[in-house]
């Protein structure tokens, strides 16, 4: 009986010695046999050195890996983080080093224990929000990895977990599909461009710098196309439009109002804003002979409905008179055509609101009518020979052409109601 309570008694010794040696708990910390490497915290080796070295090591060693940016990608998304946002706790992290590296008394025997531990760091600034704001990204497990990297200064190219694509298809916001033009080349080039964009709350578009770069095979022509087609769609939106130019002439391939004038050598770029608060996508296709744009997300909060107010402005009939032509006779030199002055409204409903904004203001002059006439008068009285003359007051020229340029109306044209126009479209008021 003895004998079993004194074995009994040194299994319960044994029991205890094991726990007050072994490493217990959910610590991050690595524990190896000594190799000749040493222990490490966050990669730099502290084999032997004492507490005021191991401080200095890590201060460079973390003032060095600062001084690069961190850049989070993922899902065609790119993030740059200041890692000055990031604090290293270095003397709680040497204090955890020294308990676990420490030896107790009754343990002399047993060898220098080698551990590979991480810094204590943790966000000071608002770096969890940054990665938040891109709703294609797992927040929670691309912050974590992001930690991680600093924690044990790895490197500065953080991979983001991106989230499943696909729920950003869910809801469509806008559609817009027109036929290609005949004179337009480099359309598809353009349009694999555009396709899959995934825009995050707060990001920026600018067409230019999304189609143009590497752009060998595109003409003019391709690229209002697709602007004009890309900001109807916007228009559906409730999008804000930063830059959106008119053309110079009416547009024959999109409605007045909706078109988006680009050129990159004037500097005219069409631009948006996704200022709401979810991501978005651009799906863009080329479908025989047109082009379809259209943009989704995974959530749809308000309605918005476009409406474009256009109003007709008659062109003017010119007169100008020449000497060459018969007496009586007069030709057509330019056919007018109307104007127009246009415009969009955009309202968006929802959540028991609505408010309608004013999007553009546009206005296409009118093509007056020119007509020259015969400035030659017949001569008066009873003699059947006619003498050629002109009006000395027909001899004026404004504009240079070798013509008198005076604008005479015809009888079906009432000077006095006619209505004229500013540079701005804007009616004049006598």
């Amino acid at each position: 009986m003895k004998i079993k309570l004194k074995m009994f008694t040194l299994a319960v010794l044994c029991l205890f010695f094991i726990y007050l040696v072994m490493p217990w708990g959910s610590s991050p910390t690595v524990f190896a046999d000594d190799d000749g490497n040493g222990s490490t915290i966050a990669g730099v080796n502290v084999k032997g050195l004492d507490q005021k070295e191991i401080e200095k090591l890590l201060n460079e060693a973390v003032n060095e890996w600062t001084s690069e940016e961190i850049r989070v990608t993922g899902g065609g998304t790119e993030l740059l983080i200041d890692p000055s946002k990031l604090e290293f706790d270095i003397p709680s992290t040497i204090k955890e080093y020294q308990t676990l590296t420490d030896k107790a008394w009754y343990a002399f025997w047993e060898s220098e224990r080698v551990v590979q531990i991480p810094l204590k760091v943790k966000d000071r600034g608002d770096i969890e929000s940054e990665v938040a704001a891109v709703a294609t990204w797992d927040t929670d497990e691309t912050y974590n990895q992001l930690i991680s990297q600093a924690s044990y200064l790895m490197k500065h190219e953080v991979e983001a977990t991106v989230n499943d694509l696909e729920a950003f298809n869910s809801e469509r916001l806008a559609l817009s599909i027109r036929e290609i033009p005949t004179n337009a080349y480099g359309v598809d080039e353009i349009v694999s461009k555009l396709d899959g964009i995934i825009l995050n709350p707060g990001d920026e578009f600018s067409l230019n710098n999304a189609t143009l770069e590497n752009a060998t095979r595109v003409n003019s022509e391709t690229l209002n196309y697709v602007s004009s087609l890309l900001y109807d769609a916007v228009l559906q939106t409730e999008f804000e439009i930063l830059e959106r130019h008119q053309g110079y002439e009416i547009p024959t391939s999109i409605e007045l109002g909706k078109e988006a004038y680009v050129n990159s050598n004037l500097n005219l770029d069409f631009k948006f804003l996704n200022n709401t608060d979810y991501a978005v996508k651009i799906h863009a296709t080329v479908d025989g002979n047109s082009v379809k744009i259209d943009i989704t997300s995974n959530t749809k909060k308000n309605e918005v409905s476009v409406r474009v107010n256009k109003e007709i402005l008659s062109p003017r009939i010119i007169y100008r008179y020449s000497s060459d032509l018969p007496v009586g006779h007069q030709q057509l030199i330019q056919e007018g055509s109307e104007g127009y002055r246009v415009i969009v409204y955009r309202t968006i409903s929802g959540n028991g609101r609505t408010e309608e904004q004013k999007v553009s203001r546009d206005y296409y002059p009118p093509v007056n009518e020119i007509i020259l006439k015969s400035s030659k008068t017949p001569e008066t009285g009873t003699s059947s020979q006619t003498t050629n003359t002109t009006d000395p007051n027909l001899e004026i020229d404004m504009d240079g052409d070798g013509l008198p340029d005076i604008e005479v109306p015809n009888e079906d044209y009432d000077e006095s109601t006619a209505p004229t126009y500013d540079k701005g479209g804007n009616t004049i008021t006598p």
